[in-house]
C-alpha cells in the first residue's frame, strides 16, 4: 500500500475520492448549526467541505505532509505557510484525527471557546487518555486532567479552586525564592570562563525542583544533578521526543508499535518516582498545613488517587512548559539590554540589589510582569491550542460540524502585525496602562495559558516561578546575548531551536 502512493496510477484516482470525500462531508454538515458569537446565518453557512485545503493524499489525507520531518519541528511555520496559500482558516485531514480545522483570527477563536460546554475536548488528549485506562490501569485509578472524560471534569472541579487561587501560589514564594537562589549560585559555578552559558537545561532542573516542591513536597536534587531529580529530567527528555508521533497514531494500531511501548515504559518510571515522594508528603500531611498537598488531602480524602494524579501531571506539563518559557524569558532580556536595564532599575527601587522577595514587592513589580507577557507573547511554549467541537458549529462564515478538532495556532495570532504592530520587537510596554505603547490588540489575540475551563490551571504557580527566576538573576548578572535569532522547535511543547548562548557578567 505504501509503495501504491507514490504510482501515477493511484494519483489518477484521488480527484474522484475527494469528490466522495467532499459528499461526504456534505452529509455530515448540517444546516442546523448552532452559530456561536458570529453575524452568519446559520442559512448561510458554506459547508466543511467548501473550506480550503490543501492538496492531499486519498485514504492518508495530510499525514504525509504532517510527519515530514521539516514540519514536525517547524509547525507552526508549516500552518503559517498553508495560510498564505489558503487564507484564514483551512481544513486538513489525518486519519485517526478526522478533520481539522485550523485557525488564526482572534474573532475565530472567541467562536471556537464559545462552544465549550461541560466538558471541552482536547484534541491530542485521547491518547494519553486510552494510555491510563488501559496499559497503565493498574497505576491510574483516575486519568487526571490530560484526558477527555468524566474523570477530567471530576478532578477539575475538586481542585480548581485551591490551584486558581493566588494565595496557594504566594505560600511557596519563600521556597521559590531558594530554588532561585541555588540556580544563581549554579551558573556561577558552571559557566566558562568568558561567562558564556546556555541557561536551557538548568532552568528545566530550576522548574522541575519547584514542580517537586510544591506538589510532591519534596526537593528532587535536580539542581544538584543526582537522585530522582536527574532521572526525571532524563525521562521526560525521552517522553518529549516521542509523543507528538504518537499522538497521531490509530488507537487499535498503538499497542503494537515500538514507540508506544516506550512511551508507557517511560511513563512507568516517571509514576513510581512521583509516587515515592508524593505518598511520602501525604504521610505528613497535617490539619494546619497550608500546602497544595495538603489542601488536595482534605478535598479528596487520604485515600484518593487525585494528589499523586496532580502531582504526575505537574511534573510531565509543567517541567518543559516552564523551562521553555524561562528559556525564551532570559533570552529575551539578554537580547535587549535596554529593557533588562529598565527591569533591574524596578528591582532596586522596591526591593533593592540584594532585597528578598516579598509578596507585596511582587504586587508592585509591573514591568517584571510585563516582561514575562510579552516574551510569551513572541515565543510561547505552545505553538496552540484547540478543541473538538462538542456541537455544531459556525466559524468564519464555514459549518463546522460535532466532533470536528479545530486548531488555533495561536504562536501566529501573537506575532500578527494587526495585533501587534512591530511584532517581532520585545516591547513590554505593550502590557503597561498609560503607555503610548499600550496595545490595543483583540483580547483573544495573545492568550497563552489557553482559555475557559481548560485553561493551564498550574498557571498561577508557573508565573510565580517566571517571577522570582527574574528577580534573582537579574538581581545577580547583567546578561548579554550576541547570536542569531532564536527560534522554535515543536515537539508537543516547543522548544529553542538553537543554543542560547548568554553570557553572565557578575553585577
Amino acid at each position: 500500500m505504501l509503495m501504491a502512493l507514490h504510482t501515477g496510477n493511484f494519483f489518477a484516482k484521488a480527484k474522484n475520492l475527494n469528490q466522495a470525500t467532499n459528499i461526504l462531508l456534505r452529509c455530515q454538515s448540517t444546516v442546523a448549526m448552532v452559530d456561536h458569537g458570529s453575524t452568519q446565518t446559520k442559512q448561510k453557512a458554506k459547508p466543511l467541505c467548501e473550506m480550503p485545503s490543501p492538496p492531499g493524499w486519498p485514504i492518508v489525507g495530510h499525514l504525509p505532509l504532517m510527519m515530514k520531518n521539516e514540519n514536525k519541528v517547524k509547525m507552526d511555520k508549516m500552518f503559517e505557510r498553508l495560510r498564505e496559500d489558503h487564507g484564514d482558516i483551512y481544513r486538513i485531514y489525518v486519519p485517526g484525527q478526522g478533520n481539522m480545522v485550523i485557525i488564526f483570527r482572534p474573532e475565530d477563536v472567541k467562536a471556537m471557546y464559545a462552544g465549550d460546554g461541560k466538558m471541552p475536548k482536547l484534541p491530542g488528549f485521547d491518547m494519553i487518555s486510552f494510555i491510563r485506562k488501559t496499559s497503565m490501569k493498574d497505576r491510574y485509578t483516575t486519568a487526571g486532567l490530560i484526558n477527555n472524560t468524566e474523570d477530567w471534569y471530576e478532578v477539575r472541579h475538586k481542585v480548581q479552586q485551591d490551584m486558581m487561587r493566588p494565595k496557594s501560589a504566594l505560600y511557596y514564594l519563600t521556597e521559590m525564592e531558594e530554588i532561585a537562589i541555588e540556580l544563581a549560585d549554579k551558573i556561577q559555578e558552571v559557566k566558562g570562563k568568558d561567562g558564556m552559558l546556555d541557561p536551557y537545561a538548568l532552568v528545566q532542573e530550576y522548574a522541575l525542583e519547584a514542580v517537586g516542591c510544591v506538589f510532591m513536597g519534596a526537593r528532587l536534587g535536580a539542581l544538584k544533578g543526582v537522585g530522582d531529580g536527574k532521572q526525571l529530567i532524563e525521562i521526560l527528555t525521552k517522553l518529549m521526543a516521542i509523543t507528538m508521533d504518537l499522538i497521531f497514531l490509530p488507537k487499535l494500531l498503538a499497542p503494537f508499535l515500538p514507540i508506544y511501548k516506550k512511551f508507557v515504559k517511560y511513563q512507568e518510571e516517571a509514576f513510581d518516582i512521583c509516587k515515592k515522594h508524593v505518598d511520602e508528603a501525604i504521610a505528613k500531611v497535617k490539619d494546619t498545613d497550608d500546602t497544595v498537598i495538603a489542601k488536595l488531602v482534605r478535598k479528596c480524602g487520604k485515600d484518593s488517587a487525585i494528589p499523586l494524579i496532580m502531582g504526575i501531571d505537574a511534573l510531565q506539563v509543567g517541567i518543559d512548559t516552564t523551562g521553555t518559557s524561562a528559556a525564551f524569558l532570559l533570552y529575551h532580556l539578554a537580547d535587549n539590554p535596554d529593557k533588562q536595564e529598565l527591569l533591574y532599575q524596578e528591582i532596586c527601587d522596591i526591593i533593592g540589589p540584594d532585597g528578598k522577595m516579598t509578596e507585596s514587592a511582587l504586587a508592585k513589580m509591573k514591568y517584571m510582569k510585563a516582561c514575562q507577557i510579552e516574551s510569551q507573547r513572541i515565543l510561547p511554549a505552545a505553538f496552540g491550542t484547540g478543541r473538538r467541537a462538542e456541537t455544531d458549529i459556525v466559524i468564519a462564515g464555514y459549518q463546522i460540524p460535532k466532533g470536528t478538532s479545530v486548531i488555533r495556532v495561536g504562536s501566529t495570532s501573537s506575532n500578527d502585525p494587526t495585533s501587534f504592530p512591530n511584532p517581532e520587537k520585545f516591547l513590554p510596554e505593550r502590557w503597561l496602562r498609560g503607555c503610548p505603547e499600550r496595545h490595543s490588540a483583540h483580547s483573544f489575540a495573545n492568550i497563552p495559558w489557553g482559555h475557559g475551563a481548560r485553561a493551564c490551571i498550574g498557571q498561577r504557580f508557573a508565573k510565580l516561578e517566571l517571577y522570582v527566576l527574574m528577580v534573582k538573576l537579574v538581581q545577580r548578572y547583567r546578561m548579554e546575548y550576541t547570536g542569531d535569532k532564536v527560534e522554535t522547535v515543536t515537539h508537543l511543547v516547543s522548544m529553542p531551536d538553537k543554543p542560547i548562548n548568554i553570557k553572565f557578567i557578575k553585577r
